[in-house]
């Protein structure tokens, strides 16, 4: 009887070993280096491996700062992950130096199953085919203070809507003695800067940094009515502004140094990590828009799967791995790496009970609707006119948004004179 049991562990091992052997391995890169993201991200991946034991996937957690560099470095020296998760901006840079490869049947399948937002596939789709397939979303809204504007003697359920209710409510923030600083914004030489500028930009109908023939018409007047109101709020953040990136703004919200922010959906999660303050007391509203011939709309980054092997097999494997990860409770899952802050790019997903029953989800559920409704509206430069323009990698890998608001804070210029250098730097940049 033991003969017989040592010779099953010995045959069990065996199988063990020659499958693990049959497997094929594949690398995985995201840029989301947080701590409670790359937790949630790998859970989603392990769960494919575990699904598909013949295909195992290594995720890498590379950083924002220098993935457009290491991208194409790896590309050149022959040696690119398998798979990438992407931005539109960074899809086309890599595309230059033949790093992408369409995933068009892919997308379509995906497209014919599914119920996507428009605004989270169109950056995806030229030159006839489809170069990434959509997970999640980014979009930016107004974030206020309800209980601050309640103490300031605002109405706290009537947020401003217009660029002079948004002034007029900072003036009375400070006059009534409630805060000091009334809006936070950051002002380094950052994608967080640009993302403070671009939401200005797309409600003042200046999303456009080319024409129809791919000409930057960066420096406009309606460009530089955007960075005009983007420099009278740096005016009204906390001093050490033109240094802030990210945390500082939140930080600074969360502590009610400031009553208002211009930002992406991070402040529902944060809100609870940060305060013990009732959800009640954030609030969230449509970015407030030009009070003449002003639009509704936000920035929005689609974040994708992008394939950048050579091997055909990797391509079978990243077939499986957009259909796993569309699955309505999978793509939810996902969603849970940044509760608020990873917007779903279907209905499914929006739908999802994994989703739908995340804590911060639903202590924040109104705020968390109305991004993705404002996703709806949502834009990307670069990404406003077809075709779109090769080379606007370059122009966002320098950060040339928030290196033209650099020349005011740091320079002195004003704002015309800021865009229209910006608008060089923009024609070199892709000369």
């Amino acid at each position: 009887m033991k003969a017989v049991t040592r010779l099953l562990v010995v045959l069990l091992v065996v199988g063990i070993l020659a499958s693990s052997a049959a497997a094929a391995n594949y690398t995985l890169w995201h840029m989301e280096a947080r701590p409670s993201r790359v937790a949630v991200i790998q859970e989603v991946i392990d769960k494919f491996n575990a699904q598909y034991p013949e295909h195992q996937i290594t995720v890498e957690v590379q950083s924002w700062g220098d993935v457009f560099v290491k991208g194409i470095a790896a590309i050149q020296a022959g040696r690119p992950p398998d798979f990438m998760f992407t931005i539109p901006d960074l899809t086309m840079n890599l595309k230059l130096v033949g790093g992408v490869k369409p995933v068009t049947e892919v997308m379509e399948d995906l497209l014919g199953r599914y119920e996507f937002f428009e605004p989270a596939v169109r950056p995806y789709y030229f030159e006839g085919e489809y170069w990434g397939v959509p997970l999640f979303g980014q979009a930016e809204v107004l974030w206020y203070r309800k209980d601050l504007f309640e103490k300031a003697g605002l109405d706290p359920n009537n947020p401003p809507r217009t660029w002079s209710e948004l002034l007029n409510a900072c003036q009375q923030l400070v006059s009534s003695g409630v805060v000091e600083y009334p809006i936070a914004v950051a002002g380094d030489w950052h994608l967080a800067t640009t993302q403070q500028i671009y939401p200005l930009m797309v409600v003042n109908k200046a999303e456009h940094i080319f024409d129809e023939e791919g000409n930057v018409i960066f420096d406009n007047p309606r460009t530089v009515q955007a960075y005009e109101m983007y420099y009278k709020l740096f005016q009204m953040s906390p001093p050490g502004s033109e240094a802030w990136q990210w945390d500082q703004p939140i930080g600074a919200f969360m502590e009610g140094v400031v009553a208002m922010v211009i930002e992406k959906g991070q402040y529902n999660e944060q809100w609870d990590l940060r305060t013990t303050l009732p959800p009640e007391y954030l609030g969230a509203a449509p970015i407030p828009v030009p009070d003449e011939d002003g639009q509704r709309g936000t920035p929005y980054w689609s974040n994708a799967l992008m394939l950048t092997s050579n091997n055909p097999q990797a391509r079978e494997v990243f077939r499986l791995l957009a259909e796993f990860l569309h699955e309505p409770e999978n793509a939810g899952h996902l969603l849970t790496a940044a509760p608020g802050f990873f917007l779903p790019v279907t209905t499914e997903a929006a739908q999802s009970k994994t989703l739908s029953e995340n804590p911060v989800v639903l202590r924040h559920r109104e705020k968390y609707d109305l991004m993705i409704e404002e996703s709806q509206y949502g834009k990307l430069y670069g990404f406003t006119r077809e075709p779109f323009h090769p080379y606007i990698g370059r122009i966002v890998a320098q950060e040339l948004l928030s290196w033209t608001a650099q020349r005011m804070i740091h320079d002195g210029l004003s704002p015309e004179e800021a865009v229209k250098v910006g608008a060089e730097r923009m024609r070199q940049a892709i000369e």
